[in-house]
């Protein structure tokens, strides 16, 4: 049986601005988009804009690209699970650009 409160990360190796539970451990991170490729540089940009939304995010799976210049086996991106639900909201509901009145 999985261990719920070991999910990969070492503490040292989470966003500096992680949540922690009540009793002090961290958050435990839920998985948001699990992609097939990098996205074209686009993980990256998507971690960026969930931090400017106040939401810590990571990216796991890039281990390939030191070896063969892009993740083999594709590029998952992790919030906390208490800030999942927001995150998903900002994906769903991207800011729109322009006049708008």
């Amino acid at each position: 049986m999985k261990d719920e409160n070991n999910w990969g990360l070492r503490q040292s190796d989470l966003p500096e601005d992680w949540p922690n539970r009540p009793d002090g451990e961290p958050e435990q991170a839920a998985l948001l988009i699990a992609a097939q490729s990098e996205l074209g540089g686009g993980a990256d940009v998507l971690v960026s804009m969930l931090n400017g939304c106040g939401i810590p995010a990571f990216k796991s799976g890039t281990l390939g690209k030191v070896i063969l210049g892009f993740a083999g086996r594709g590029v998952d991106i992790y919030v906390p699970r208490t800030m999942l639900e927001d995150a998903r909201e900002i994906l769903d509901n991207p800011a729109q650009t322009g006049d708008e009145e």
